[in-house]
């Protein structure tokens, strides 16, 4: 297979603190032969699905808005417009074209319907990198917004869907956990915890699910994540093979398969990896 060789020095484990966010949490709980891949070896998909670049493109409207007071939907048209000419693979759901005109109508809907519940809001509570530590283990996130909605201070991560979500799972969420103790831990003691969901339907729409969490539900994430921690400092990464189809496919099959065809053709392999996604 023509790529890095997978060898790791004993003592890199053993120098480093431990760094662990919930993203990487969140891969190894995908399949850890992913994480591997992605977090250790450093390979990248050489494109990005559209659904993907689209919430990228979302967000950083949205992050322009709050931090600095921005107009989101000509950030979000910059943003998309340097997609157009890119070897994305487009699908007849899927253009370019249409995507512009949901972001644009759901920004749109944002602007008039939904920002309007947010007040004090600080720029440095947007996209905020927060740090906390269980024993030796550094916890690390970066919350999309923590302000004022409705008057209650909350917690707001920014999702884009084709589908709305379930109540059920979004109390059991662990990524609103991770935030919520990142919050407490960093003086920002939130009321609660939500999703602002923007659908990305020919009528585009906006759904928000808002929940709680208690110190239990922190304290059995913390266990999880030292469990994780153990297994990574351990070298444990297993091929989780019931992960191979879900949600599209997960992007490291062929490295898996052996498929050299397929690993030059979709993968690339990054020399460095920036800070904020070196994880051990």
């Amino acid at each position: 297979m023509a790529g890095r060789v997978w060898c790791i020095p004993e003592s890199y484990y053993e120098d480093l603190a431990m760094m662990i966010s919930h993203s990487s949490v969140n891969k190894y709980d995908f399949c850890p032969r992913a994480y591997r891949y992605y977090y250790i070896e450093g390979w990248r998909p050489k494109v990005k699905k559209p659904p993907l670049l689209f919430g990228e493109a979302v967000d950083v409207a949205l992050t322009a808005l709050f931090k600095a007071g921005e107009e989101p939907l000509s950030v979000f048209e910059a943003a998309w417009l340097k997609h157009k000419d890119s070897p994305v693979e487009w699908g007849k759901r899927n253009t370019w074209e249409g995507f512009l005109e949901i972001g644009k109508k759901l920004l749109d809907r944002f602007v008039s319907e939904e920002a309007p519940r947010f007040t004090e809001v600080s720029p440095e509570n947007v996209q905020c990198r927060l740090s906390a530590q269980v024993n030796d283990l550094v916890v690390v996130g970066y919350p999309d917004l923590v302000s004022q909605v409705d008057g209650l201070l909350s917690l707001v991560d920014f999702k884009t869907s084709l589908s709305s979500y379930d109540p059920e799972e979004v109390q059991l969420n662990e990524q609103l956990t991770a935030y919520w103790w990142l919050c407490l831990a960093n003086g920002l003691p939130v009321e609660r915890v939500a999703f602002c969901v923007l659908l990305k339907l020919k009528e585009p729409r906006i759904e928000w699910y808002f929940s709680a969490r208690s110190e239990q539900d922190v304290a059995e994430y913390q266990e999880k994540l030292q469990l994780i921690a153990s297994d990574i400092e351990c070298k444990r990464f297993p091929k989780k093979t019931s992960s191979c189809g879900h949600m599209g496919g997960c992007e490291f099959k062929p490295l898996c398969l052996g498929d050299e065809a397929q690993i030059r053709d979709k993968l690339t392999l990054r020399d460095e990896i920036p800070e904020d996604e070196v994880i051990v």
